[in-house]
């Protein structure tokens, strides 16, 4: 009796097997695809619709939106969710080739490879959105999961084939140092799937208006509602911004209510919010957005500027570490405005709060941006009175039972995240008194 061969046919049911294992991997990819531009477009909407509000906004922890704001979303200018569409691309040619070869070619053993690849990525960006940004993506998590279903089909595909994981690997790898036209060409494809989304990537961000390196400030420059002459405009009024009657020649006036709230918008108001925000809130740079875009397309509208800073350093209903500076950065504010510049201030803080969180920036690093006095400026941010200030806002707002920021006080009703068009009924043509 002869030996068996060890090139014995494979049972029937292995290629089926594998078949199956890789066509449903294929699949996955063109799930993950789909996820991923479907989070492209909450990266886009979340920096220049105002308005916008992604059905996973679901609390300050489980947000998309607020991982979409944050430096992290992006690497080398180009959204992470357009690198995933390159890499579940080229994922599913190897899948394809794994799917329907007929011939000895590249097997799971290269699926298999970038699933772990993926996978790593998956791991390391779980731990940003943990424990770096403070609040997780639905999508991401999904994309976390298809890498994870990829990852697993193809280790089952492998160990069909090759009777091992790392064999199927192993021998794959060494099939395209024995091919180099093969190598060449999938080299080629992976290549072209990265150039792909660079190129792409930034035509689409351009397009969207969104230009400029995005990378670390990538929340910086997507276009304002308000353009820069408002500063100016606060600036040039120096002083008188005491005075609520002291507009710039032009665009939204400025001023302080005679209970000391900063306010902008029109001088003879049909519509006043209480805008109730917090520095360190990702949610509060939109809702900043949207109420400018609002003032300064209606004069009938004003808004008056309050703190809530989310933050056990001067409020008690927060019971333990949750924005760490926000009552120093509302303090910033409330001195800027000492010296004429507090919408200025309030600006640079929304639009620069990553940065001054990633870069751990000082109140005085920040004063210096506006150029500030710097003494008068120290000198204000340990006052009592500035203190006083913010105080009374916080105290204002836990009276009212605010639970979250930003919130909008219209006509004694509260609204959480944006302002809805029923509270500006009043605006509309044929409401009573237009």
């Amino acid at each position: 009796m002869s030996a068996p061969s060890s090139h014995a046919p494979r049972p029937q049911g292995e290629p089926r097997r594998i078949r199956l294992a890789m066509g449903t991997a294929m699949l996955l990819c063109v799930v993950g695809i789909g996820i991923a531009l479907d989070l492209t477009h909450v990266f886009v909407l979340s920096r220049t619709d105002p308005d916008y509000q992604s059905f996973c906004a679901v609390s300050e922890g489980m947000n998309c939106e607020t991982v979409a704001l944050s430096r992290w979303s992006t690497a080398w200018g180009v959204p992470n969710s357009i690198w995933g569409i390159a890499g579940y691309a080229f994922g599913l040619v190897l899948t394809g080739i794994a799917t329907f070869r007929r011939t000895r070619g590249p097997g799971a053993g290269l699926v298999v490879a970038l699933a772990l690849a993926m996978a790593a990525v998956s791991l390391w960006l779980v731990y940003v959105m943990h424990f770096l940004i403070g609040s997780l993506c639905i999508l991401c998590l999904a994309l976390d999961v298809v890498n994870l279903g990829i990852l697993v089909l193809a280790i089952v595909a492998a160990r069909a084939r090759d009777g091992g994981t790392w064999r199927a690997v192993g021998a794959d790898f060494a099939m395209l140092v024995r091919r180099p036209v093969l190598l060449a060409v999938l080299a080629v494809v992976g290549v072209a799937s990265l150039a792909g989304a660079r190129v792409w990537g930034t035509q689409y961000l351009k397009a969207h208006g969104i230009a400029g390196g995005v990378g670390a400030r990538a929340h910086e420059v997507g276009p304002s509602p308000h353009p820069g002459a408002w500063a100016g405009a606060a600036k040039s009024a120096g002083d008188a911004q005491c005075a609520t009657d002291t507009p710039p020649a032009a665009g939204p006036r400025f001023g302080v209510s005679p209970e000391g709230h900063p306010w902008v918008g029109g001088e003879s108001p049909t519509i006043e919010i209480q805008e109730f925000t917090d520095y360190q809130c990702p949610h509060c740079r939109r809702a900043h957005l949207m109420a400018r875009k609002l003032v300064g397309a209606d004069p009938r509208v004003r808004i008056y500027h309050r703190h809530l800073p989310l933050d056990m350093a001067c409020n008690p209903a927060i019971q333990k570490p949750f924005h760490g500076r926000a009552c120093e950065l509302s303090r910033a504010a409330v001195c800027a405005g000492q010296q004429g510049r507090f919408w200025e201030m309030n600006d640079l803080l929304f639009q620069q709060a990553d940065e001054i969180r990633t870069r751990d920036l000082s109140s005085d690093d920040i004063a210096r941006r506006l150029e500030l006095d710097l003494d008068a400026f120290r000198c204000c941010m340990t006052d009592p009175k500035a203190t006083a200030i913010v105080d009374a806002d916080v105290a204002e707002a836990n009276r009212l039972g605010l639970r979250g920021t930003p919130a909008f006080v219209i006509d004694g009703q509260v609204h959480y995240g944006k302002i809805p068009d029923e509270a500006l009924a009043r605006l509309r043509p044929d409401a009573p008194g237009n």
